[in-house]
């Protein structure tokens, strides 16, 4: 009985907020918002190595981003086999970045999310040597990863990140080196 009377209490109240728009209003059936009530951020971003990076409610930082012969371990791997060696003509990438929640709802950050352009190709996180594992931030807190990418030798990395969370695509490059000549 009880269930009754809420089902019909349920349509009463469906039926007349649909009645409260009059013939001459357009009825919009789509809504998007974030949790704070803002229309969700979208498009594609380019960043600089050392520049915050602003996406929606969070904010990418990339301390660093180069090539190295010896590439550093995080605490924490995504991956914990043994790390293979890098095949003839291939190099190590490593990415320093930090994700920053600044909202309220959670974002999740995950290594697998980044990639590297190098060259002419793109090529995913390097998992024995990249981490920590993905994480859900809370409002007000960071994470910081250690991405390891191999790839071709000799060329200048670009990195690049599709969060879940942002509808495009964030690119990274190194800054350009600044050259000052004496005469």
């Amino acid at each position: 009985m009880v269930a009754v009377t809420v089902m019909l209490v349920a349509a009463c109240l469906t039926w007349a907020t649909s009645c409260d728009s009059g013939p001459s209003e357009p009825v919009d059936e789509t809504t998007s918002t974030t949790a704070d009530g803002q229309a969700p951020e979208s498009g594609d971003i380019e960043g600089a190595v050392g520049a915050e990076v602003e996406v929606g409610d969070a904010v990418v930082t990339v301390r660093a981003l180069q090539a190295t012969f010896q590439p550093a371990m995080p605490g924490q791997r995504v991956s914990e086999q043994t790390p293979p060696p890098p095949a003839p003509g291939e190099g190590f990438y490593q990415a320093y970045v930090r994700v920053e929640n600044g909202g309220v709802s959670p974002i999740r950050v995950d290594p697998n999310d980044f990639a590297c352009a190098v060259g002419n190709s793109v090529v995913v996180i390097e998992p024995t040597r990249s981490g920590p594992l993905p994480r859900s931030l809370l409002g007000s807190t960071s994470l910081d990863l250690l991405l390891t990418f191999k790839g071709q030798a000799g060329f200048v990395p670009i990195l690049i990140y599709n969060p879940p969370w942002y509808q495009g695509t964030i690119r990274i490059s190194p800054q350009a080196e600044e050259t000052t000549t004496t005469s």
